[in-house]
């Protein structure tokens, strides 16, 4: 094997290329070639070797591609396009009726996956999305020159998708999650939620954005909300629906019920070995009446106020139930008529929701005490020209409208119009009442008698899926849902839908990596570690005359990746 040596001569170093070889038996250096001083081989190097070295983001673009691939993302969503008379193909003719657009060599399917991948990875504007992309290998997996993406691209193609289209494209790729992947459906998981829009209140084209209860706090803009199912133990998205952002969550719900049945029929599942979870906020006495009629096993909650004379029981007959070994918690459970139907209720004691009531309740007191302080010195100095009607309906209304501050919280309005002055005391006999027999209880009902009560109090709490599924769908990095930049209702339905279709894949991707036992503890946190890995082109020059060697190599692999890159198809 050859080496660089170097020798002393007259005071100067030279080096040269020698090979080990034996003389006489005896190993000896052999130099095959004599560079010359430092001088001279730097001239060498400039002259004769020259590297480029191109590198670009590789780990996350490339494992999110090969997922989409498996999957077969793209040609299920082409295939339902072609069913519907849309352009589909990338060398197909326009379909009469419908305005020529641009598919730059792409079908709508792999334009779509493009969109999913890049909002995974990184949620940019379609505008965006090719200066992004540029910097990765996500052109190259897909044999197009990303710069020519430009938002126009992606608004032709988006535009192809037809919105009736998009619940049997979802089901047809969520039936070959399952299948892959060979995910449990043993109980799923329901909740709503909502997300802002800046679309400008002039625009009256959208009939989606509208305003409402926000629960990001910004009941000031228009929104846009999203119903999901997932599945319990790993959270993958089952069935979405974008719907009108002033419905409630009960009428959403009702208006769910149906589609989710059609769903879980649509993956062949039996009904009989599914239960359904779903928060308070959806119940209604006829919501109930809907899911029994449909057949479906089911575990919610009910308001603590709907449950007065349960709730009274409950606190006499309380006994401790052990959920795990860190866990034991105080539990009431009954056989019982609610709204027609014999249920299994339980009655529960969460202490951390207790603790976060009473901070919350504590919270309104200080700040209604600071309003009573303001409006009993405007009082005072005669400032007030209101009616003492008009003063008691205010304090009434600033008292019951927040959570149990009436009961708390007492005041007392004497003298006579225009004279009048207030006062106001906190009751802590009465916030005593109300943690010792209203305070972290939780209510609950099932049609799961069968079930042990840790089993029953377990799978409502397993709701925080579904609450962490949209969290991701809010995160700021990746799969953000939010700013949308779209402002028709078709635009913003095809949009949420890529959005949860990035979720999909990261969720999958995640799965991959923890039945890996990759140590990482969210799919945010595996996809910032794979997009650290990056992979480097090299080009090598020995001469003007000889043909340049290409090798390429993946780079920067944080350690916990490093064995698993072929499991997580970031390598073949």
């Amino acid at each position: 094997m050859a080496s660089l040596q170097a020798s002393r001569i007259g005071g100067h170093t030279y080096w040269r290329i020698v090979e080990s070889r034996r003389v006489n038996g005896k190993p000896r250096p052999i130099p095959i070639l004599y560079l010359g001083r430092a001088n001279d081989l730097l001239a060498r190097l400039q002259g004769l070797l020259k590297l480029e070295v191109h590198s670009l983001a590789h780990g996350a673009v490339g494992a999110l591609w090969t997922l989409a691939s498996e999957l077969g993302v793209s040609s299920i969503i082409d295939r339902h396009m072609m069913a519907s008379g849309r352009r589909s193909r990338k060398t197909g003719a326009e379909v009469v009726g419908l305005p020529p657009h641009r598919s730059d060599g792409l079908t709508v399917g792999q334009s779509l996956v493009l969109v999913a991948i890049g909002r995974a990875c990184k949620a940019t504007s379609k505008r965006g999305f090719a200066e992004w992309a540029a910097t990765t290998t996500l052109g190259e997996m897909a044999n197009v020159d990303v710069q020519r993406l430009d938002s126009q691209h992606f608004w032709d193609q988006m535009d192809q998708l037809p919105v009736a289209n998009i619940a049997a494209i979802e089901r047809d790729i969520v039936a070959a999650a399952v299948e892959q992947f060979k995910l449990p459906l043993d109980t799923l998981l329901y909740d709503a939620t909502n997300f802002y829009t800046f679309i400008a209140s002039t625009n009256l084209r959208p009939k989606l954005p509208a305003r409402g209860k926000n629960k990001q706090k910004r009941s000031d803009l228009r929104q846009v909300s999203v119903a999901m199912l997932c599945s319990r133990q790993d959270g993958f998205p089952l069935w979405h629906q974008t719907y009108a952002g002033q419905m409630s969550d009960a009428r959403s719900f009702e208006q769910a019920l149906p589609l989710i049945k059609e769903r879980l029929l649509g993956l062949r599942s039996g009904l009989e070995s599914l239960t359904l979870v779903f928060d308070k906020g959806n119940v209604s006495r006829a919501n109930q009446l809907r899911v029994d009629d449909a057949k479906l096993h089911y575990v919610t909650g009910l308001t603590v106020v709907s449950q007065k004379k349960l709730v009274e029981t409950a606190n006499r007959k309380m006994s401790s139930v052990v959920l795990d070994e860190e866990e034991t918690l105080l539990a009431y459970r009954t056989q019982r008529t609610i709204w027609g139907g014999q249920r299994t209720a339980v009655v529960l004691i969460s202490e951390s929701l207790k603790e976060g009531q009473i901070r919350g309740i504590l919270q309104h007191v200080d700040s209604a005490q600071k309003w009573l302080t303001r409006l009993a010195d405007t009082l005072r100095r005669g400032r007030q020209k209101r009616s003492r009607a008009a003063i008691e309906r205010d304090i009434d209304n600033r008292l019951n409208g927040r959570q149990h501050l009436r009961h708390v919280l007492k005041y007392q309005l004497a003298g006579e119009d225009p004279k009048l002055t207030l006062t106001y005391q906190f009751d802590p006999q009465a916030l005593e009442r109300l943690t010792s027999e209203t305070l972290g209880r939780l209510v609950l009902i099932t049609d799961r008698k069968e079930w042990t009560t840790a089993e029953i109090i377990r799978a409502y709490r397993s709701q925080s899926n579904v609450e962490a599924l949209f969290a991701h769908l809010k995160d700021p990095i990746h799969v953000a849902l939010r700013p949308q930049y779209h402002w028709t209702d078709q635009k913003l339905h095809v949009h949420v839908f890529t959005c949860v279709l990035a979720h999909m894949l990261a969720t999958l991707l995640f799965l991959k990596a923890k039945r890996a036992n990759v140590g990482l503890r969210s799919q945010e946190h595996l996809l910032t570690a794979l997009q650290a890995v990056r992979k480097a082109t090299i080009i090598q020059r020995d001469g003007p005359k000889k043909k340049p060697r290409v090798t390429r190599q993946l780079e920067n692999i944080p350690t916990a990746l490093a064995p698993h890159l072929v499991q997580l198809g970031v390598i073949d």
